[in-house]
């Protein structure tokens, strides 16, 4: 019984709830949404008065406004006034639509007349269809790389009311997106004399920028086209392989232990007796010792490149900017004289470690380009604005 008290009272505050939704959208002048809210609670009460009292006022002063927007925009004489009177219409259907799906009692009730208003928006969508498939061929015709970018915004327009097929509208949103769109030729050189694994030579010269491509702006690789507005280009320019250095670092470490015994000796040097006569024995402390050489071999290879923006139109060099990539490799060996039992743990630890030698030449390059080609993704990105 408490439950089913419960359930009643939540649903009691829900419908006054609503109530007051609708009624305070309705103060406000937001006449759709007072619509919305009063058609939910009259699927569910049809004969909710204050509700239809609410649907029918909102949606007399909806449907009124609308109708005088029509018409204010109408006597403008303005020919781009259509788009705005086909989203009214759009607007008016969807909201009589709403209503005309609700119980015949509350369309009797508020008074209702459907209306489609098919005829109606037909006719704005195809004066906007015309308006913005001539104010696009306007734009295009002027030539300009910004003007062919505003003939494809209403060349998309034209699509959005009328659908891609209407006259020659999708040859013509593709010449305005051609025109408007910056072109950029994007390509890595190899310009170094020396040798090069062609792993490294790969990582190098197959960077792809399409990650920046935007609505008005392209990058390509390959040159497909007879003009580009911007010419980016990579060059590696130098590759070093540094000869290997060696440093060596000796050290000694010591340890005292206790290993056997030895006879307890007194100032003059003889052996201490004890009280029978026997000579006492004490345990044996000695000092170990070992001289550790560490021997560690460097080896270093740098790869040096060039970015390069370069404006095609200007004929002239946007930026410059040189970059760069040392990668480093060590080999350590160790050699050691004495005890090794005076070692500490971390030095044995060390000297007991597997032995790695230093990478060829050939790895190392792999390794540089592979930084190299990241780095160069990186300035791209970092300088992506000088496209413009």
């Amino acid at each position: 019984m408490k439950l089913r008290n419960l359930g009643i009272l939540l649903l009691l505050a829900l419908v006054l709830l609503g109530c007051a939704s609708a009624s305070r959208s309705f103060s406000r002048g937001h006449f759709d949404d007072a619509i919305n809210r009063s058609i939910t609670i009259l699927q569910r009460e049809p004969s909710n008065e204050l509700h239809l009292d609410i649907l029918r006022d909102a949606y007399r002063v909806a449907d009124a406004n609308d109708r005088e927007r029509i018409l204010a925009l109408q006597e403008t004489g303005q020919p781009d006034i259509w788009g705005d009177v086909v989203t009214i219409y759009e607007r008016m259907i969807a909201r009589n639509r709403r209503i005309n799906a609700l119980p015949s009692s509350v369309i009797s009730e508020i008074g209702f007349v459907f209306e489609s208003h098919s005829q109606e928006l037909a006719h704005a969508r195809q004066r906007a269809t015309e308006y913005h498939y001539a104010a696009g061929i306007q734009f295009l015709e002027s030539g300009t790389r910004m003007a062919a970018r505003e003939a494809f915004g209403h060349f998309e327009q034209v699509v959005a009311l009328s659908g891609p097929d209407f006259r020659d509208v999708r040859r013509l949103r593709d010449r305005a997106q051609e025109l408007g769109t910056i072109f950029v030729l994007f390509q890595a050189i190899n310009r170094t004399p020396g040798f090069l694994p062609p792993e490294a030579v790969w990582h190098l010269t197959n960077i792809y920028p399409q990650h920046l491509n935007r609505r008005w702006i392209q990058y390509e690789t390959e040159p497909r086209r007879s003009h580009y507005h911007f010419e980016v280009t990579f060059a590696l320019e130098r590759r070093i392989i540094f000869p290997i250095t060696v440093n060596t670092r000796r050290f000694t470490e010591t340890r005292t232990i206790t290993e056997g015994t030895e006879f307890k000796l007194d100032n003059r040097g003889n052996p201490v007796l004890d009280s029978a006569g026997n000579a006492i024995r004490i345990p044996k402390r000695i000092t170990l010792r070992c001289t550790v050489t560490e021997i560690t071999q460097t080896k270093r290879v740098r790869l040096e490149g060039r970015l390069t923006y370069f404006d095609v139109e200007n004929q002239r060099i946007v930026r410059s900017i040189a970059l760069s990539r040392t990668f480093s490799a060590e080999s350590v060996s160790f050699n050691t004289s004495g005890d090794l039992r005076a070692l500490s743990d971390e030095t044995r630890r060390r000297i007991r470690a597997p032995f790695i030698p230093l990478p060829t030449d050939e790895q190392m390059l792999i390794v540089a380009a592979q930084d190299l080609s990241a780095m160069v993704r990186q300035a791209l990105l970092d300088n992506s604005r000088l496209i413009r």
